[in-house]
C-alpha cells in the first residue's frame, strides 16, 4: 500500500475515533436526566436478580416480566427474555452487584477479549507485515493495528449503547475461529457457548460437517448438551416450557413488524419488510438469499476442493472462509441488529491485510466505506425506508466471495511451519479440513 494510501487511512481511523468518543460523551451528557447507560442490558440485570431471589418462573412469563422491567425504568411497549435457561449461568454472578458495578463490568470485560482476539487474528493474517522484508518495521504494524481497532469502533458504539449481547457473541465467534486450527476442543466450547443466541450459530454446523472438523463438532455438542442438563438439574424441566412458549411470542410478534427495530435490522427478513415489502415476499427473498450463502459457505469449506498436498500443507485462504463465515451468519440469522455487528471484524482483518499489503482494490474500498457507516446510516434509513445495511452486506459477502474466488490459482499453499512474515494470508495457517 502506497504511504498516501495509508495516510488516507489513517485519517479514517482518527474520524471513526473521533465519531466515537463524541457518541460516548453524547451519551454520557444525555444521563444527566436520570436514565440508564446501558440501554437494554436492565433486562439482563433484572434476570440476574430474579435468580439470585429465586423468581426464576418470572423471567420467562410476559406478564410479570413487563411488570418488573416496566418499575425499573418505567412504561415499556416490548419486554421479553429469549435467551435459554443456561444463559443465567452467567448472569448469576451479577445479581448480587448494583447496576452500576454489572454493566461497567458487562461492558468492559467482553471488549478486552475482543480486542485481543483481533490483534491475534490479524497477525495470524500477517497484517502490518510487508511483500518486502525491507519495508518491515514495528511502527508500519502499529498502524495497522491502530487502524483495524477503529474500523471496530461503530460496530462496538452500536453494542456498547444499547447494552446487548453483540460484543460477547463475537468474543465466543473469534475465540473459536482462532482455536479451531490448532485447538479443535476448546474451539468447540466457544461454538458451544454461542448457543445463547442459537440464530447466531446457524451457519456454523454446515461449515464444519463441510470440513471434516469432526472434533469441534463433538466438542460443541457436548458443551450445549452439558448446559441444558445442568441447566435443568438446577432449574427444573419446566423452564423450558417456559422459554419455549416465551420464544414462539416473541417470533410471532417479530414475524408481525415492529417499526422500531425493523430499520435497525441487518438480515434480509426484517429489514426487507421495513421498506415496506410484504412478509411473504420478503421471506421468499429471506430464502433465496439464506440458500445462495449456505452454497458459499459449502463450496468455500468443502474438503473435497483441497488436493492433499494443499491439506497437507497450510491453508492460506482460512482466514477468507472464516470472513465468509462471520458475514453470512448475519445475512441468513432471521432475527439480527445492528448490535450484532461486532462479528464482522472477523470478516474485515483478511481484506484489509491484504490491502494493506497489496493496495486497496476499488470495489472492496467502496463496500468496506459502506461497511463502516452502516451503523449510522442505519439511522437515516429508519425515515427513508431503505434496507441499507441489508444492502451493504450483501455487498460486502459478495466482495468477499470474488477475493475467496480469485486466491485460488493466484495464492497457492505456503508451508511455512507458524511463520507469518510471508504474504499476507499465505502462512501460519492450517488446512481447513
Amino acid at each position: 500500500m502506497r504511504p498516501l494510501q495509508k495516510t488516507l487511512l489513517m485519517l479514517c481511523a482518527m474520524c471513526l475515533t473521533a465519531q466515537a468518543g463524541a457518541n460516548l460523551v453524547k451519551y454520557f451528557y444525555e444521563l444527566s436526566d436520570g436514565s440508564r447507560f446501558g440501554g437494554d442490558f436492565v433486562g439482563f440485570w433484572n434476570a440476574a436478580q430474579r435468580v439470585r431471589h429465586g423468581e426464576i418462573a418470572a423471567i420467562y412469563d410476559p406478564d410479570t416480566w413487563q411488570r418488573i422491567l416496566s418499575n425499573t425504568t418505567g412504561p415499556i411497549s416490548i419486554s421479553w427474555f429469549v435467551y435459554p435457561p443456561f444463559t443465567l449461568f452467567g448472569l448469576w454472578p451479577l445479581g448480587n452487584a448494583t447496576y452500576n458495578e454489572a454493566v461497567l463490568a458487562w461492558s468492559l470485560v467482553p471488549l478486552a477479549f475482543f480486542f485481543a482476539l483481533m490483534v491475534l487474528l490479524a497477525k495470524r493474517s500477517g497484517l502490518g507485515v510487508g511483500a518486502d522484508p525491507a519495508c518491515e518495521n514495528n511502527w508500519s504494524r502499529m498502524q495497522a493495528y491502530a487502524v483495524l481497532i477503529a474500523f471496530s469502533l461503530p460496530f462496538l458504539s452500536a453494542n456498547l449503547f444499547s447494552g446487548q449481547t453483540g460484543t460477547l457473541i463475537a468474543v465466543f465467534f473469534l475465540g473459536a475461529t482462532y482455536l479451531m486450527p490448532t485447538r479443535p476442543v476448546l474451539a468447540g466450547i466457544c461454538i458451544g457457548f454461542l448457543a445463547v443466541k442459537p440464530q447466531m450459530g446457524l451457519l456454523i454446523p454446515l461449515a464444519l460437517v463441510a470440513s471434516g472438523q469432526w472434533r469441534v463438532v463433538a466438542a460443541a455438542a457436548t458443551t450445549v448438551l452439558s448446559l441444558s442438563v445442568l441447566s435443568t438439574i438446577w432449574l427444573g424441566a419446566a423452564i423450558w416450557t417456559d422459554y419455549f412458549r416465551m420464544s414462539l411470542l416473541f417470533g410471532q410478534f417479530i414475524g408481525g413488524g415492529y417499526d422500531q427495530i425493523r430499520q435497525l435490522a441487518v438480515g434480509p427478513y426484517v429489514s426487507l419488510q421495513g421498506a415496506g415489502m410484504p412478509a411473504a415476499l420478503a421471506g421468499f427473498f429471506h430464502v433465496v438469499v439464506t440458500i445462495a450463502v449456505m452454497s458459499a459457505i459449502i463450496h468455500a469449506f468443502w474438503r473435497g476442493k483441497l488436493n492433499q498436498k494443499e491439506m497437507a500443507k497450510q491453508d492460506g485462504r482460512l482466514d477468507l472462509r472464516l470472513a465468509l463465515l462471520a458475514a453470512g451468519t448475519l445475512l441468513v440469522t432471521p432475527y439480527s441488529l445492528s448490535y450484532d455487528t461486532p462479528l464482522l471484524m472477523l470478516s474485515i482483518i483478511p481484506l484489509f491485510a491484504r490491502s494493506w499489503r497489496d493496495g486497496a482494490d476499488g470495489i472492496e474500498l467502496a463496500s468496506l466505506t459502506t461497511l463502516l457507516i452502516m451503523p449510522y446510516a442505519q439511522l437515516l434509513a429508519v425515515g427513508t425506508h431503505v434496507p441499507f445495511a441489508f444492502l451493504a452486506l450483501l455487498l460486502w459477502f459478495g466482495v468477499l466471495y470474488r477475493r475467496f474466488q480469485q486466491e485460488r490459482p493466484a495464492q497457492p499453499a505456503v508451508a511455512a511451519k507458524g511463520d507469518v512474515r510471508g504474504r499476507a494470508g499465505s502462512a501460519g495457517l492450517p488446512a481447513a479440513g
